[in-house]
């Protein structure tokens, strides 16, 4: 029997489970070995003989591996701040950002350094005209993969049979959800209120339950506090960055909206 311990295909981050350090350097060396073929004109014969397409091969990987740590890591950083199930439309703009156009500094970056280590200036190659834009089709690409895989599994994911539990342990089944006012942390645990007022312990994480609460109905207006729609029974804008809401009896509860929050929300309770 093997003493060594089962390499797993998923590394979990956060309430999403992306490939790990293997799946991305087989990426990464798929990417490598596109783009130096690219311009090279030469048969695959000629290509796999010559020992400058293997040092290529190294060189290019670890910089397309780079590229993609980058990318799973701006996405983990958007899963937690700003999850897929909040809102698409922010977070689809927030991921252009972080995964597709932030990556293309470093990517000059190495590409410059590549260049200058064999004493070419990267302004006289074809890296702007015709390099750079195969790079940033691949992050597209990575990207899409990436809300792909986050889909599947979103969908796949079934709710736990007992998400809530009250203190007489009477179970609450994914059917309830609509009887849920508002889900929220109290001293570092989670609770809910129903629409009768009686608070119940919530058996996970705000960050979690956003992702299969149902969005049209439910919005998390700040990192420890989950709204439902049909509990609100006020809003006040104070100003263009602050805004309060009132819940309505028996709950009777005042809350204030997060400024970074605040915009989308304002969107959302429309």
């Amino acid at each position: 029997m093997s003493l060594m311990k089962k390499q797993h295909w998923y590394k979990a981050a956060g309430t999403v489970k992306y490939p790990n350090y293997l799946t991305k350097l087989s990426f990464a060396l798929l990417a490598a070995h596109l783009l130096i073929v690219y311009e090279d004109r030469h048969t695959y014969a000629v290509i796999f003989t010559n020992s400058y397409y293997y040092t290529a091969l190294v060189i290019n990987t670890l910089m397309a591996y780079v590229l993609i740590s980058i990318v799973f890591r701006v996405t983990r950083f958007l899963d937690y701040y700003y999850p897929w199930g909040r809102s698409y439309s922010i977070r689809m703009r927030r991921q252009l950002v972080g995964g597709v156009f932030f990556p293309i500094l470093p990517a000059i970056v190495l590409a410059t350094v590549y260049f200058a280590y064999y004493e070419i200036n990267i302004l006289n190659t074809v890296y702007f005209s015709r390099y750079l834009q195969q790079i940033v089709l691949m992050l597209i690409i990575l990207n899409a993969y990436l809300f792909y895989h986050w889909n599947k599994l979103n969908k796949q994911k079934s709710i736990p049979k007992a998400l809530l539990e009250d203190f007489g342990n009477e179970l609450i089944t994914q059917e309830a959800f609509t009887n849920i006012a508002c889900v929220f942390i109290e001293d570092k645990n989670c609770f809910a209120y129903n629409f009768n007022g009686e608070k119940i312990i919530w058996k996970d994480t705000l960050t979690k339950s956003i992702n299969y609460l149902p969005p049209s109905q439910f919005y998390m207006i700040k990192r420890s506090f989950i709204i439902n729609k049909a509990a609100i029974g006020k809003i006040s804008i104070i100003s263009s960055r602050k805004t309060k809401i009132s819940l309505k009896p028996p709950l009777d509860l005042e809350l204030d909206i997060s400024q970074r929050e605040n915009a989308g929300f304002k969107k959302w309770v429309v």
